[in-house]
Formats: structure tokens, sequence, C-alpha cells
């Protein structure tokens, strides 16, 4: 699978710095960038569209985790989110927000490490999903779109397929005309929505 691009937004720099740290160990995080102000990480978020935002609830000048995710989703963008809070008592809110997870703080490395793994897991899934979906696809184009829903470029997959990079171009230019997508992202998100 390929990295998860995320950013951090935490009013708090301290608990922002730990979180950060508390990621770095992890393969799958690609860390883009982190914020304690709330604007400058939501413009971050809307020209980056990472996949994965770690996000406090209460930010700062009562501007909320909420304010924030229904930005997010106005420009339908759906990017997973993993609400970090002192506050137990937004959980049933986070739900009804499509928010991945919810993590206490202090974060416990072994709850974050859980929350990845599932995460990790989640994604496969849905992307075995959307390969099943579209039965539409060749057995040769299901076969690229997997290796690429795993985050394998171009080469990498002709390599596995023993094919030339021209042959995945065509399946992949394929695979978007059959379904309908302007990316390969576009079918993972395409199926997120339907199942939200």
């Amino acid at each position: 699978m390929k990295t998860l691009r995320t950013v951090i937004i935490e009013d708090e720099r301290y608990a922002c710095e730990r979180l950060k740290k508390l990621l770095t160990p992890f393969s799958q995080i690609q860390l883009i960038d982190f914020f304690t102000n709330s604007r400058q990480g939501l413009d971050c978020i809307q020209k980056q569209q990472p996949e994965l935002i770690f996000l406090d609830v209460e930010l700062e000048n009562n501007i909320s985790a909420f304010d924030i995710i229904t930005r997010i989703y106005t420009n339908l963008y759906r990017p997973y989110i993993v609400l970090v809070t002192a506050h137990p008592h937004y959980s049933i809110k986070a739900i009804k927000n499509g928010v991945f997870d919810y993590i206490l703080k202090p974060v416990d490395v072994d709850e974050l490490e859980d929350t990845i793994e599932r995460l990790v897991s989640h994604i496969s899934i849905q992307s075995g999903q959307v390969i099943r979906e579209y039965d539409m696809l060749s057995n040769r184009e299901a076969e690229v779109l997997r290796y690429v829903l795993e985050g394998k470029n171009s080469k990498e997959i002709a390599e596995l397929l023993y094919i030339s990079i021209n042959t995945v171009h065509t399946h992949r230019r394929n695979i978007l005309k059959k379904t309908g997508s302007r990316s390969v992202l576009d079918l993972l998100r395409t199926k997120n929505k339907v199942n939200d």
C-alpha cells in the first residue's frame, strides 16, 4: 500500500509536536505538514488534499474540528479523519460526521498503532471492493487497478506483470474510460461515498 499523505491540525504546540513524533516510525504515514493554526491547516488541506488528517476538536478562536470537516466536505473531498482530543463527549458527533477514529489525549502509542492498522486494513478492503464493483474491467485491467490501489507506480506494475510501461498506461486509460472516472483515486472515493 502507498503511504498516506497526512496533515496534523492541533492548536497546542506541545501536543502537535508529540503527535508528529509518535507518527514518525509508521512507514504508512507520510507527514506533509502540521499546524497549530487551523486556518493555515485548512489552507494546506484544500491545496494538498491529503488522504489522512489528524484533527484536534477544540481549536483556537472557537473553531472546532467540525467546522473544518464541514469546509473540507463541501469541496467533495473525503479524506480519512482521526480526531485527537481530551474531550470524550464529542464521540457521537464524530460518528455523525464520518470520522474514521477518535483518540483521547494524551495519545497512547498502542492506540495510535491500532488506529493506523485498522485504517490500512480498511483501505485494503475498500480497494478490493472497488475492483469487484467494476466487473466491466478485463482480468488484466483488474490486476493493474489492484496494483495501482496498492500504491505501485506504472514501472513497478510493468515489472510485476511482465508487460511494457506503455501497456500499463493503456490499461490505466481504459480503466478510467470504462468507469467514467477522472483518476484512480476517484474510484476509491466514489466507493467510499457509496458506503457512507
